[in-house]
């Protein structure tokens, strides 16, 4: 079985380009996990989810290496883990000789190539993450010295939400308004979801 995986880095980036290429390779919508979620951490539910359907034979298919994660160790440990223990192949659509079919059927060779290849790669997606950070902080660093940054503005929650969340526990909760535990306690903490 083939499966996609695609991921944005927020709910405002749009995921329509992977999709089509998902599209284009006969892969089903069904077969399609999509997370719009950072990099910084494979702990994500689409990816959990899709971790969790499949099986030996399986193929998962990516846009570029990065989409599954800038976090180097975490990358490069999940890929071995996916082919190495489980024999699912990954299939990074940027690069053609990144699929982890190819570099088995060449056997300890491929092993040592596709360490090397995936080592490389997985550093280059960390190192991008970090420098996208450092700017990030830079930019905002100066709006602030030139009196032009407010913040992100907070996020009101109606009361139509708050209602639909009476009784969850809080996991289903912070997953149906969509926020990290941080934001769900301190709303907590606060007296914001109290209705």
């Amino acid at each position: 079985m083939r499966y996609g995986y695609v991921r944005v880095s927020s709910a405002e980036q749009n995921e329509g380009r992977q999709l089509e290429k998902m599209d284009a390779l006969g892969i089903s919508r069904e077969c399609v996990f999509v997370d719009k979620a950072s990099g910084k951490s494979l702990d994500r539910p689409a990816w959990n989810a899709l971790r969790r359907v499949v099986r030996r034979g399986d193929v998962i298919v990516i846009d570029s290496l990065d989409r599954l994660g800038r976090n180097y160790d975490e990358v490069t440990a999940e890929w071995r883990k996916l082919t190495r223990e489980q024999g699912v192949d990954v299939v990074a659509l940027d690069l053609e000789f990144m699929n982890s079919e190819n570099f088995r059927n060449m056997g300890e060779v491929g092993k040592l190539l596709e360490d090397m290849v995936l080592n490389l790669l997985a550093w280059v997606a960390q190192t991008e993450r970090e420098k996208i950070r450092q700017r990030q902080a830079e930019g905002i660093a100066l709006a602030k010295a030139e009196g032009k940054y407010t913040g992100r503005k907070a996020r009101e929650l109606g009361a139509e939400e708050i209602e639909a969340i009476r009784g969850m526990k809080d996991a289903e909760a912070m997953q149906a308004l969509g926020v990290s535990q941080a934001t769900y306690y301190r709303w907590k903490r606060e007296g914001k979801l109290a209705g």
